[in-house]
């Protein structure tokens, strides 16, 4: 390759300059990276060699960043600039600070040439102009990264404006204006005077809802709005009073399609209406926003991160962090949980170098799944990241250089596994579970169109065995049908065991019931404006006799308020609460499809290898808010799940009958009917009645907030919006045999042809978006084009065999003893799962990862963890109290046959 063949990268390129494509390194590894000339992708100094052989590329422009110590005036100058955080987020514009070092960075770029391996120290005016411009435009483009940082983050960030502020009805205020002295502002309905909210179109003033710790309000500005709403006068948008100055306020709007935070370009003349000049306010309270960071500032956030404890840093191998890139906390909980799992690290490190040189020609190893994620093992729990920055200071500059870890950032894993999902691909908070789920779907395609080069690996010797294999099992539901005295079992598969908590199962409910009792006398005495303390035994003393009276606006001392009880219950209350048995509606076949109260419980076919349990802590409040349960989950060291094994039919029961042909009788579960009165309550709230019977199929017509969850995260689903197909006329559509013939859409792979794009890919990717439209098609093409698979023939599927009910029924599990070992856990902090922080707690082997049948053997089936570390982002410590009953997922891995 000559340097005439060279060309500068447009706006357009993708340039990947901050990470390696084939490993973990960054510029501030020792030797920097290897930036491709002619690709524009990283590599570090392991694979430059066969990345020129795989390329024929001969320059690279090396770069390499160095820390060196701050000066004094530099730090103070940071600390003069430093701003208090205003959102729950960590490593993001106006969030946490994600700890970077008292360091400035330098950096050091040459130009590597190939044969040779020389180095040319830039800028160099002595090169050719042209290389000196291709290096230029590299230096200075924004990269991959930042390309997709911004753009997240502009979508991250955007509030939007209310549909209602533009033609927003006031009411004549008839000589009734807004006092702009906040000592006089006081909830119409209580009298409170704390977080005040002014109705912009009738002024009416009141407090605000209750937060989950019982501050916060009593609900008066929402239950007025819905007291107008029943009169039919449409008052959807308040202001917060004492947030208001020239730069704007919170906005509330209470509109079902809102329900959110907004803005009001019309502000200024809504507030002038009531006598309030907004040039002329100051803050006296805080935003929604410094609210919502103070609950997640509390005992949670310091319990479950272990903040204040004087925790002993670790680092080594598997001791090794995630830096935080925005909000990414929840990529690198999970990640450290799958690294703990000596089954899914050791064969994948073994694999790792195979996979990297196996890439296709047609791809690169930046849009491959199996090298990406072999590669975060390999950084995870392997050695080549476990020591210090080794980087001296540069040459010109005899500072010493500030010794710190080496960084690994999973920017290439995180664009990866984003890819052509709304909410991944964004830089918003998201649930960890979801996440978990997406990923090892990802793997699971990745591992079926990979399966040759995993083979050619060696992947049947080194114990390698599919990512979901390692989770899934089967749950055996027995349905009951007391009237005519039949059974039916049904299995089905599971990734993971959702318990819900019972908090009537809660083992401190006395003290639990005390505790609310308590501080509901307190904001009755608030509420009133009483300087008094209530005791731990309900006795209330007032001290206004022998105080001043307060303000209006005081608080009551935080400090000799006891601290909130929140409910303790054991996990295996959660998981019995699981198989307990439960009544349905059920159409019984025994009983020529009558209606009867069926008794159905579930128990386990099969226990995997490793066990994953959710705890459902987050639900959706009366005002269809996310929400959080506030509770400790007891969870066990070790967990034995045996008695809850199934047996399948038993001697003396009498199976239950399939529905004759034709006679309309059929259990409820095979003939789905979407419930009316859910889909009428969430069409009630703006929703479209198409997504609401998605959603209800999609929950068994488990109620309107199990709907409702189902929707807010799957709106972004490329079908979500294709119309609902009642299974009657699905059944009815179908061909003999009941098998479905899907049929790529004619019109829409011609606008893809007509694009530049081959038919083949069209019809592809037509029948992995359900014929959805264009725009999803186009989409899943350009996040697939990569995939081994890709280009070979499209078949129709009336060409494929159906499979037979016996290859069905062939599907084997691991299945083992159901007694298990709490292996890590992630957690969460925050009101929900789209806001807040992630950390992992885990134990690992503290030698290098091997296969836990191959440690069984070696120390005679005995447990081989070791101490229990903190995982927080780039942090690792070692745990000292443990978090275990704050848990969101746990993880626990099955013992070894005694």
């Amino acid at each position: 390759m000559s340097s005439m063949s060279l060309k500068s990268p447009s706006a357009y390129d993708a340039v990947h300059k901050t990470e390696c494509a084939l490993s973990h390194d960054t510029p501030f590894c020792p030797s920097g990276l290897a930036i491709n000339l002619k690709t524009f992708t990283a590599t570090g100094d392991l694979f430059v060699d066969a990345d020129h052989e795989r390329t024929n590329c001969d320059l690279y422009l090396r770069t390499r960043s160095f820390y060196v110590p701050k000066k004094k005036s530099d730090e103070n100058k940071d600390k003069g600039e430093q701003q208090q955080p205003k959102k729950v987020a960590i490593g993001t514009p106006d969030g946490f600070d994600a700890g970077d070092d008292a360091a400035n960075v330098v950096d050091v770029n040459t130009l590597l040439v190939y044969p040779s391996k020389v180095e040319i120290l830039l800028p160099n005016a002595n090169l050719p102009e042209l290389v000196l411009n291709v290096v230029d435009a590299v230096l200075k483009h924004d990269g991959v990264a930042k390309r997709e940082d911004l753009a997240a983050w502009a979508e991250e960030n955007e509030v939007k404006e209310s549909r209602y502020a533009a033609n927003l009805p006031q009411e004549d205020p008839n000589g009734r204006l807004i006092s702009p002295d906040p000592k006089k502002w006081k909830c119409m309905e209580s009298g409170t005077t704390e977080n005040l909210w002014l109705n912009l179109s009738d002024g009416f003033i009141g407090s605000g809802r209750r937060n989950w710790d019982g501050s916060g309000g009593n609900g008066a500005a929402l239950r007025h709005y819905e007291e107008m709403k029943a009169q039919g006068k449409d008052y959807p948008l308040a202001v917060k009073l004492g947030t208001i100055t020239p730069n704007g306020a919170d906005v509330f709007s209470y509109a079902p399609d809102e329900n959110d935070l907004v803005t009001d370009a019309n502000l200024k003349d809504h507030l002038s209406h009531w006598g309030i000049d907004i040039m002329k306010q100051t803050k006296t309270d805080k935003t929604m926003a410094e609210l919502t960071l103070d609950l997640n500032q509390s005992f949670e956030f310091d319990k479950v991160t272990e903040a204040g404890k004087d925790l002993q840093a670790v680092s080594g191998a598997g001791r090794i962090g995630l830096s935080n890139l925005g909000n990414s906390c929840y990529i690198a909980s999970i990640l450290q949980l799958l690294a703990s799992i000596d089954d899914v690290a050791a064969p994948n490190m073994a694999m790792a170098a195979s996979l990297r040189a196996s890439v296709p020609a047609s791809s690169e190893a930046t849009a491959d799944e199996l090298v990406q994620f072999a590669k975060a093992m390999e950084a995870l729990r392997g050695n080549r990241y476990a020591g210090v920055n080794a980087n001296a200071a540069p040459p010109e500059d005899g500072a010493t250089p500030t010794p710190t870890p080496l960084r690994i950032a999973p920017r290439l894993f995180r664009t990866l596994l984003g890819q052509g999902h709304s909410e991944f691909s964004s830089a918003r908070q998201q649930d960890a579970l979801e996440y978990l789920g997406h990923l090892i779907d990802r793997m699971e395609s990745a591992e079926r169109s990979g399966a040759s080069r995993i083979e050619a690996s060696g992947a049947s010797g080194l114990g390698w065995r599919p990512l979901k294999q390692l989770f899934e099992f089967e749950v055996e539901e027995r349905l009951f049908d007391p009237e005519s005295q039949t059974v039916r079992y049904t299995r089905r598969p599971e990734l993971y065991l959702g318990v819900n908590v019972p908090l009537d199962r809660a083992v401190n409910s006395s003290e639990v019931a005390a505790s609310d009792s308590e501080a509901a006398k307190r904001r009755k005495l608030q509420e009133a404006g009483a300087c008094t303390y209530v005791s731990s035994d309900g006795t209330a003393t007032d001290n206004a006799a022998a105080a001043a009276p307060p303000a209006p606006d005081a608080a009551m001392d935080t400090e000799m308020v006891p601290a909130k009880v929140v409910p303790r219950v054991p996990l295996l209350s959660c998981i019995d609460s699981f198989a307990a048995t439960e009544v349905v509606e059920f159409n019984s076949p025994a009983m020529d499809g009558k209606q009867v109260n069926a008794q159905k419980s579930t128990r386990f076919a099969t226990f995997p290898p490793y066990m994953l349990v959710a705890i459902h802590r987050y639900y959706f409040d009366k005002n269809w808010r996310p929400a959080k349960l506030d509770v400790e989950v007891e969870a066990p060291a070790e967990l034995n799940l045996e008695s809850l094994r199934a047996h399948g039919i038993r001697d003396g029961e009498v199976p239950m009958p399939d529905a004759p042909e034709g006679s309309g009788a059929a259990p409820a579960s095979t003939r789905f009917s979407p419930d009316a009165d859910i889909i009428a309550q969430i069409v009630a709230m703006g929703f479209e009645e198409n997504g609401a019977k998605k959603a209800c199929k999609a929950t068994n017509n488990s109620g309107v907030e199990a709907a409702m969850e189902w929707m807010l995260s799957h709106m972004g689903d490329a079908d979500f919006h294709t119309p609902y197909v009642e299974e009657e006329e699905a059944a009815t559509a179908q061909p003999a045999g009941g098998a479905s013939r899907f049929s790529p859409d004619a019109d829409i792979i011609a606008q893809i042809v007509a694009m530049g794009f081959e038919e083949n890919g069209a019809k592809k990717a037509c029948k992995a978006t359900n014929n959805s439209g264009v725009e999803a098609a186009m989409e899943w093409m350009l996040s697939h084009m990569g995939d081994a698979d890709f280009h070979t023939p499209y078949v129709e599927e009336e060409e494929e065999a159906a499979p037979s009910a016996s290859a069905s029924a062939a599907v084997t599990r691991d299945d083992g003893p159901g007694i298990y070992e709490l292996v890590g856990f992630v957690s969460h902090v925050g009101a929900n799962t789209a806001c807040g922080h992630y950390v992992c707690h885990a134990r690992r082997t503290e030698s290098p990862p091997m296969l836990v049948h191959v440690q069984d053997a070696l120390s005679g089936g005995a447990s081989t963890l070791g101490p229990w570390l903190l995982f927080n982002d780039e942090k690792v410590a070692l745990s000292q109290e443990t978090p275990v009953d704050r848990g969101y997922v746990y993880l626990y891995r099955r013992r070894a046959s005694s």
